[in-house]
């Protein structure tokens, strides 16, 4: 089953340098336990298939309405359709004279994923780079996630796994054997904030990296910094205080992204942080000097 097995990813990018060591062959999958107010890939969070609407593109022909074999009609407000009642048979992008729809999500197997993975093995190679698993979040597709790092190990690729740790640890002890490095996702350490923030408790997160450092897998921890939520040095001091306290020894600091506000859009929803705008680098800076200070080594993002 290893090279049959499915899943829905909505991207590829075969020359990532921010996701693990080296050129990286990312894939981003679908699907995401959490529901951050900030998320950076809204079309990553649901588990299956969307049309998305850029309204940049639009027309405003009404061709997408006519072609419709539901019959849905505009959305209120808006030149796109109503979604509720799609059936994701796509008919409407192939009606749109201007590529403004577009379905994220599409299923591939491990083996049509690693198969592309194999003729970047030279840059891999090259490099020290491999391939990195995304989202979403992997552990949501086990068997589909598990079987692209058997292959992988299979043909000598390096392999990480970027997660946000919300999953049975039983899932992460399948993976363990099979991943090179876990990119480790804190966003705040208090349980409340992070429930407010992303929709669920914090423990099952921090329980899983504990666990995870103490088996002695690599772990590079990541800490998106979110203006006004976990930005401040008190808040980065404290991450930092706890990731030496379960062991860890690389972070890497992620800067807030406003470019993904813009994505908001295509699914008619205004971004919830606002106008929030980007740290400063000489604040990201000090915030990484003042964990190198900590002991611990801080990776470029």
């Amino acid at each position: 089953m290893t090279r049959s097995a499915r899943g829905l990813i909505f991207a590829i990018d075969e020359t990532a340098t921010h996701d693990g060591p080296g050129l990286r062959m990312t894939i981003y999958l679908k699907g995401c336990p959490l529901n951050c107010v900030w998320c950076h890939s809204p079309e990553s969070i649901s588990p299956s298939p969307q049309v998305v609407w850029y309204e940049n593109r639009c027309l405003k022909c009404g061709r997408c309405i006519e072609a419709c074999p539901e019959g849905l009609r505009s959305n209120e407000g808006t030149d796109d359709l109503d979604r509720e009642g799609c059936r994701l048979c796509g008919t409407c992008v192939e009606a749109c004279p201007n590529s403004a729809l577009e379905i994220k999500g599409y299923p591939v197997t491990a083996g049509e994923i690693v198969d592309h993975a194999v003729q970047l093995i030279p840059f891999f190679e090259k490099s020290g780079g491999g391939i990195t698993l995304t989202g979403g979040e992997p552990t949501l597709q086990m068997d589909f996630t598990r079987s692209i790092l058997e292959l992988c190990r299979e043909k000598g690729i390096h392999t990480a796994v970027e997660t946000c740790g919300q999953a049975a640890w039983e899932k992460f002890k399948r993976l363990v054997p099979l991943t090179d490095l876990f990119l480790y996702d804190v966003k705040h350490l208090d349980e409340e904030r992070h429930r407010e923030f992303t929709g669920v408790s914090n423990s099952l997160i921090l329980g899983n990296l504990e666990r995870l450092l103490q088996g002695g897998s690599e772990v590079i921890l990541r800490l998106p910094l979110i203006p006004g939520y976990n930005d401040s040095r008190v808040q980065v001091e404290k991450l930092g205080r706890k990731a030496i306290e379960l062991g860890a020894k690389k972070v890497t600091l992620l800067p807030f992204n406003p470019a993904s506000a813009g994505k908001y859009s295509w699914f008619h929803r205004s971004y919830p942080p606002g106008n929030v705008v980007r740290q400063d680098d000489g604040f990201i800076r000090e915030l990484g000097d003042m964990l190198e200070e900590m002991g611990l080594e801080v990776i470029p993002s």
